[in-house]
């Protein structure tokens, strides 16, 4: 098991990550990017995060080191975790390259394709030191930084897919992270990104409420006010096209029992649990406040536009999802297949299905 973890990011995620490795015994450092200083402030100050778990107890943990010296940060550390929005992957990875040490790991909570993507950097760079890069499907448990340095804890994860790239590495991760999380091993890193619930729920579901959206801004609540019979067909639609694209590769995507599609939280909360009532507390979450919210802008580049580009590239009809993505580009007036992730940035552009499954079995 990993002694010592870098937790990278300064988000509700890399907050409640921190805390909860800390709370588990492990020595944590943070690190937020310092151009974030200023909205770090108070993690800094204190070096310290107060946790609220789901069942609402309160505790305050003091972490090794809070800091936005990434050299610092991951020193001597045997895990580095990064819990950032997909758009910081490349920034944070470009800051930590020049200190990774050998026999380190990276885990990306959520992957959003991150994998691939940092391990096409290092061969760009002509970088070999001995690094495994891995990715989860999702976060270990849906939370909100409810203030600096205070997050809170709503659902927790009973079934996280994680795999390492090259996937032989996976059995390894696995094994170091089961004590921590309940992680058990996905095909390859193409199978947690495509499991990635966000992009099959958030995007199309919010282009078709964003009347509602404009409307109610912050008072809009996603599942609650949301999901409906209407826009729990267009949720199923799109997950049967993203199952498709997992086909066409060898990946099978997650099960989801067929009257999950038709709650209020749709199939989001399937494999989570919360104290008194999952479906209520997924329902009650308030966002997205704005088309701008990251259900469009983080969900539809980095999560929508990878698997429409592996479903043209191996002739998958995928309508569904391309027109996602093309609304959401009008609304936002922005070309998000083109900000999008590229198939060339995860070096996978040229290959063939077999080429690509060998790749992603021993890696580059």
């Amino acid at each position: 098991m990993p002694r010592k973890i870098a937790v990278l990011g300064g988000g509700s995620g890399a907050h409640t990550l921190a805390a909860d490795l800390a709370l588990k015994g492990f020595e944590v450092n943070m690190c937020e990017a310092p151009e974030f200083k200023e909205s770090f402030s108070t993690t800094l100050d204190q070096q310290a995060i107060c946790l609220i778990d789901a069942w609402g107890e309160e505790k305050t943990v003091r972490l090794g080191m809070v800091t936005t010296d990434f050299e610092s940060a991951i020193k001597g550390v045997d895990y580095i975790m990064m819990a950032i929005p997909a758009i910081g992957h490349k920034h944070f990875f470009t800051s930590i390259m020049p200190y990774l040490e050998d026999g380190q790991t990276v885990v990306v909570w959520t992957g959003n394709y991150s994998a691939l993507l940092l391990a096409n950097m290092l061969r760009q760079r002509g970088i070999k030191k001995d690094i495994t890069l891995a990715e989860g499907h999702t976060l270990p448990w849906g939370c909100r930084l409810e203030a600096p340095a205070r997050a809170r804890i709503f659902v927790e994860a009973t079934k996280l897919l994680l795999a390492a790239f090259p996937a032989r590495n996976t059995g390894r991760v696995i094994n170091d992270l089961q004590p921590i999380y309940p992680v058990v091993p996905g095909e390859n890193v193409l199978a947690t990104s495509l499991n990635n619930l966000n992009p099959i729920v958030h995007p199309v579901g919010a282009i078709l409420n964003a009347g509602w959206i404009d409307t109610l801004g912050q008072d809009f609540h996603f599942y609650q006010h949301g999901t409906t019979l209407s826009i729990a067909r267009a949720i199923k639609a799109v997950y049967a096209e993203v199952a498709r694209v997992g086909e066409a590769i060898g990946i099978k995507l997650l099960e989801y029992p067929e009257e999950s599609f038709w709650l209020k939280s749709t199939i989001m909360s399937v494999y989570f649990k919360a104290p008194f009532g999952k479906e209520d507390t997924v329902a009650n979450m308030a966002e997205p406040s704005s088309m701008k919210s990251r259900f469009i802008t983080e969900d539809v580049p980095y999560g929508l536009v990878p698997p429409a580009r592996l479903a043209h590239k191996f002739n998958v009809d995928t309508p569904i999802i391309d027109a996602t993505i093309r609304l959401a580009s009008v609304i936002n007036q922005t070309d998000y297949y083109k900000e999008g992730r590229s198939l060339e940035e995860l070096g996978i552009a040229d290959l063939s299905q077999e080429e690509l499954a060998e790749v992603l079995q021993e890696g580059f």
